[in-house]
């Protein structure tokens, strides 16, 4: 069993549908019961066996029953262990169990299981009236002990009986307890209000206790200034009495308390428990004035097998059996006015702002309806059906729906309601009301689903069979076409409900097993894919076209209106008459309109339609010019200039009409409408190219789809192309490059999906256009943006080009690519550059993969062996994405074959890296612990290693802690591999890349911290020990070199780490220069340079005390002096200090530089 293992081990206990068959832990909950007189001893143990029992219990939240069978015996060992003189901490031990057991199974169901003897009463009033109610530790005490006063008050004696005469009377106790523990703001509020409904509606107590404690209840509500929990407890305690009560009992107290809490006016209270319980008590006083019986008038359906209503032809033979109603006759008796006064205040409950609220009123409405008359009754219809109007808020929509359910599952919705009823819950399936900046709407939406569920279970098929038309293609609207998941999933399972149990849903099943819960999920798949086999159903493609029409085209929401337009294209095939004739020229003329949700969404589903259009004309072999009329051309080619001419393009809203414009040029170039030399061609060219110059890149990218259909449909007549317009076109764009940055960055986008058939014979213009703006210049060092898509565009061009491409521009090409690799921009966002320099690769991926294919001889291999370090390079950096990127086209390109199946020329040491990378390897590039340890195995090879040292330097000085980790562990280990020879060649590269790369704060900061780690992790031992070798002394060169000049102090501190290192090395020249340089930081500016310097410089002396970095006979006083001074004083004060240290260590003392005068 799963709930046997290690707790540790398991996920969340959820998920488990009915898996379970029975309680197979009963032995171990019942061993953890026995054993916690001896866990609470040991608070750790005590938690662990309540973890344990409450992770078991947790295991049946969704199959409580099966529990049912050991309660009585869980529950004996518990009350057992709390009867009797009992310490608090086991008392609240074992109610904390017993807490969990009433959560998990019901405390309805489980405190049925609770002995109910004589002899525990007086114990356990006794225990609760010593426990303090405001220890919030121990509520699960109070909780339990009141639950269980509760079923002990049932016992059938009267309570006088049991009073010694030597405490207050018993029935005086509990009353105190029960109004103390209802004003308290914890579950055991709960717990009191059952204790009050048992023990006040015993016969003994009802009429001595019960009426004092209601005007107690009463006046605690209605008084002002009461409390809310006050208020709440009240109401809750009247609410459990009024519902177990007797009619008879309580009938006499109704009118008053209805009238006190109509005065109360809770109904306006801004608690929404409040508010819920008031309704709540409303409802029970409205089924005391009624007597408690069966309405005889309401509707009763007769066979609700699911096997029978699938079957259509029992259906229709059979229907006639059912029958509306039972007798006619009603046994008369009068109606108390304040039915009026509950249904009055039931109604406005229905109106209220949260949904617990109107759901409550609901219910009650259903409840008191039940009880009345028929014509009574069917006013309360009438009146729910008036709170259908526009005038009423979408909380009173809510309620009426949530009500009309609740009706017809009771069979109180008589079917002659139906006509009137059906078409306001079909409008409620689409409400949606915007406000603001959003909208109103779902949960009106998803209470009509709830309605035709319901009416599915109530209603005989026959009775619903005028209204399945209208009802079935109002739920596949919502399952296909809402903005909501929850409102898909609700009314694709009321749609299923109406196929089960109505049988007459047509195509119901063909369409359940496509249109499913998990389906509905996804809003594109819902949109664009289900819609489609929906609508191959003739009696459903029409409703669809028409609400994507009238409700989504103009929606609030631009995401679901990009999606209409595309759920238009798919859905014209399925009834492309209906669509020529009704939706183009509607969506034409709304295009133009005022409202700019309407006219967006206009434009784009126009266009579209178009598109879609073309292809249907295409099939039935005509031209789409034919098809669709000269009317409607005339408006299809004047719709942008109309928009041009309102200014539909300017002001607010503009951004919004101009991508929708370039989206719907872009469709009409697809749909191959003849408007060839037609002066609107130039309307539409010059908006396109005012798009491209925009600065919202929503529009440039619209632009930019919309350019290469645009071009390659008009550019070009009868098969030639108009080259004076073509090199026009072409130098304008390439002037525009000179632009701002969003300008540029739209131009260079539109060149880069040039089609080929503009492009041929300007290709060389372009190039070295794009090559000019991928280059960083004076003013444009922050446009990384604009480098990014001149690279981009770059690499489209040349792939688009490469066929009649001349090979002295490829390796300009080339040259471009590989300086953007070199791009590390940085501004407030971070490393810009990074955008570059994975542009640049997926250009270098294309370009070679692309002229690979034409043959191995068009790949210069001077320029493959220069692109390939560079690649391992970025594939070792510290960007995740961008290292991602690296490594698949490095792997893309070390694999790449010609046709001729030969391999790509110039890779170095090809055989040698495929070894380390093979063709069949599934790495995840992004992932530290799987890349870095293949890249650096490259540190063997001479052509790799000064790269992936550079990478790896930025990555192991980083500051993420797995990067840092990984990239760290990857390299010592491989440096463990290494001999002597080649940890100098290591060495040698280390400082060729830091010499460099000097003054390159991107590199040297994070070398400091790379040659601090290497230096510690003692890989390079062997060349600080050998005196002879100038390692140590080249590399505090560069360090010194490095930080000259440098007021960074984060700079000064790591070089100062660095300088500590060096400190073991053998060469005595290269220890005392470090020692100066040290004690020149001792007396740095920075005070917290300072304090490092000297921490340092103690740790370092402490740890390499066999090198007598300082006399032996000196350390210790040079130690307690780095210790005990306080390095944050005037430097005046620290001076002497410091130049004694330099003294005893054996090094001069630095002297102030004096600034001469000129």
């Amino acid at each position: 069993m799963v709930a046997e293992q290690d707790c540790a081990d398991e996920w969340e206990c959820t998920g488990l549908g009915a898996a379970l068959e029975s309680f197979k832990e009963a032995e171990e909950v019942v061993g953890i019961i026995k054993g916690m007189e001896e866990t609470i001893k040991d608070t750790n143990k005590h938690e662990l066996a309540v973890e344990r029992f409450k992770y078991v219990l947790d295991w049946y939240q969704e199959q409580p029953h099966l529990l049912d069978p050991h309660l009585e015996s869980l529950l004996g060992l518990l009350v057992d262990q709390i009867r009797g003189e009992t310490s608090a901490p086991l008392l609240h031990a074992t109610t904390q169990l017993m807490a969990h057991l009433f959560k998990v199974r019901g405390p309805k169901v489980v405190v049925r299981y609770l002995p109910h003897e004589v002899e525990d009463l007086e114990r356990v009033v006794t225990v609760l009236q010593e426990q303090d109610h405001t220890d919030v530790k121990s509520w699960e005490t109070r909780y339990i002990l009141l639950l269980w006063l509760s079923i002990i008050v049932l016992i059938p004696f009267n309570m006088a009986r049991f009073d010694s005469g030597e405490k207050a009377p018993l029935a005086e106790r509990l009353l105190s307890l029960c109004k103390r523990y209802l004003a308290v703001r914890d579950k055991c509020r709960e717990a009191a209000a059952t204790l009050v409904s048992t023990f006040l509606t015993r016969p003994d107590t009802r009429d001595t206790i019960l009426p004092a404690f209601l005007d107690w209840a009463v006046k605690t509500f209605s008084e002002e200034g009461r409390s809310e929990a006050d208020i709440t407890g009240a109401l809750m305690a009247i609410c459990a009495v009024t519902k177990h009560a007797k009619r008879e009992d309580m009938l006499q107290y109704a009118d008053t308390v209805l009238t006190r809490l109509q005065a109360s006016n809770f109904k306006e209270h801004p608690n929404t428990n409040i508010r819920k319980l008031g309704l709540k008590l409303v409802q029970r006083l409205g089924l005391i004035f009624l007597k408690a019986k069966v309405a005889s008038w309401r509707y009763q359906r007769g066979s609700r097998s699911l096997a029978f209503n699938l079957n259509n032809e029992q259906v229709k033979k059979n229907g006639e059996q059912e029958f509306e109603g039972g007798s006619e006759v009603e046994e008369d008796y009068d109606i108390p006015d304040s039915v009026e006064d509950v249904i009055e205040e039931l109604l406005i409950g229905l109106k209220d702002k949260d949904t617990i609220v109107r759901w409550s009123a609901a219910k009650g409405v259903g409840r008191v309806t039940g009880r009345l008359p028929k014509e009574l009754a069917d006013e309360v219809v009438g009146s729910l059906v008036e709170l259908f109007s526009p005038r009423e808020t979408d909380g009173a929509w809510h309620g009426s729906c949530l009500a009309l359910a609740e009706l017809g599952r009771r069979g109180l919705l008589l079917p002659t309601r139906l006509g009137q009823v059906v078409p306001h819950v079909l409008t409620a399936l689409v409400y949606d009301e915007r406000k603001g900046s959003f909208s109103v709407g779902s949960h009106i939406r998803d209470a009509a689903c709830y309605v035709c569920w319901a009416f599915a279970r109530a209603y005989d098929p026959l009775v619903l069979q005028p209204y399945v038309a209208d009802i079935a293609s109002g739920l596949l609207t919502v399952t296909v076409f809402d903005r909501e998941v929850n409102c898909r999933r609700a009314a694709s399972a009321a749609f299923q409900e109406n196929v089960g149990r109505q049988g007459t849903f047509p195509h119901g099943i063909d369409i359940l097993t496509v249109a499913d819960y998990f389906a509905v999920g996804s809003r594109s798949n819902s949109f664009l894919v289900l819609s489609v086999f929906i609508a191959g159903y003739e009696e459903y493609s029409r409703p669809l076209v028409e609400h994507l029409l009238n409700r989504k085209v103009g929606h609030w929401d631009m995401s679901v209106r990009e999606l209409t337009a595309k759920a238009l294209h798919n859905l014209t095939s399925c009834d492309s008459h209906y669509v020529l004739r009704h939706v183009l020229p509607s969506l034409l003329d709304t295009a133009t309109g005022r409202d700019l949700h309407l006219a967006h969404g206009s434009t784009l589903a126009a266009g579209q339609v178009l598109a879609a259009l073309s292809k249907v004309a295409s099939c039935q072999g005509v031209g789409l010019k034919e098809l669709i009329g000269q009317e409607l051309l005339n408006k299809v080619e004047t719709l942008v200039d109309k928009m041009v001419e309102k200014h539909k393009l300017r002001g607010l809203g503009g951004e919004l009409m101009r991508q929708a414009v370039s989206d719907f040029i872009k469709n009409i170039s697809l749909s191959g409408l003849p408007l060839h030399g037609r002066p609107v061609l130039l309307v539409w060219q010059g908006v396109l190219e005012e798009n491209l110059a925009t600065v919202e890149l929503s529009v440039q990218q619209a632009a930019v789809a919309a350019i290469p259909a645009f071009l390659d449909q008009y550019w070009v007549v009868d098969g030639v192309l108009d080259c004076e317009r073509r090199d026009k076109l072409v130098s304008c764009f390439i002037g525009k490059l000179s632009g701002g940055e969003m300008v540029r960055r739209g131009f260079s986008s539109a060149l880069g999906v040039l089609p080929g058939s503009i492009l041929r014979g300007k290709e060389e213009e372009v190039i070295h256009a794009l090559i000019k703006c991928s280059k960083i210049t004076e003013g444009t060092e922050k446009w990384a943006e604009a480098r990014r898509d001149a690279v981009k565009a770059l690499g489209c061009v040349v792939c688009t080009a490469q066929g009649w491409l001349s090979h002295q521009l490829v390796p300009h090409v080339y040259d471009c690519f590989l300086l953007a690799l070199e791009d590390y921009t940085v501004d407030r966002r971070g490393d810009t550059g990074a955008w570059v320099r994975e542009a640049a690769m997926g250009g270098v991926e294309a370009l070679t993969l692309s002229l690979l294919a034409g043959g191995e001889e068009k790949v210069q291999a001077t320029i493959v062996s220069q692109l390939m370090p560079c690649l391992a390079q970025q594939a070792t950096e510290k960007i995740a994405r961008t290292r991602g990127h690296a490594g698949k086209v490095f792997t893309s390109l070390l694999w790449a074959t010609a046709a001729s199946g030969r391999d790509l020329p110039g890779v170095p040491r090809l055989q040698e890296v495929r070894k380390i990378f093979p063709k069949e390897a599934d790495i995840n590039w992004t992932v530290e612990s799987e890349t870095f340890p293949k890249f650096v195995q490259l540190l063997h090879l001479s052509e790799y290693s000064e790269r992936i040292l550079l990478g790896l330097i930025v990555s192991i000085g980083g500051l993420t802690e797995r990067l840092v980790k990984n990239a760290s562990e990857s390299m010592f280990a491989q440096l463990r591999l290494m001999n002597t020879s080649q940890l100098e060649t290591f060495a040698s590269s280390m400082l060729v890349v830091f010499k460099r790369h000097q003054k390159v704060d991107r590199v040297t900061i994070p070398m400091f911290k790379f040659i601090d780690q290497l230096l510690t992790s003692s890989s390079l031992e062997n060349l600080l020990e050998n005196n002879t070798n100038q390692f140590s002394f080249q590399l505090f060169s560069l360090c010194k070199a490095e930080i000259s000049k440098s007021g960074d102090p984060n700079k000064i501190m790591s070089s100062s780490d660095v300088f500590c290192q060096l400190l073991q090395s053998a060469d005595t020249n290269t220890v005392k220069k470090c020692l100066v340089q040290l004690s020149i930081f001792l007396c740095h500016k920075f005070p917290r340079v300072r304090k490092s310097t000297a921490e340092k410089m103690y740790e370092a002396l402490l740890t390499f005390t066999e090198n007598e970095i300082v006399p032996e006979d000196d350390l210790d006083a040079v130690m307690e002096l780095l210790s005990d001074t306080q390095w944050d004083d005037s430097v005046d004060t620290l001076r002497p200090i410091r130049n004694k240290i330099c003294e005893m260590a054996g090094v001069p003392a630095p002297t102030v530089l004096k600034k001469t005068a000129e």
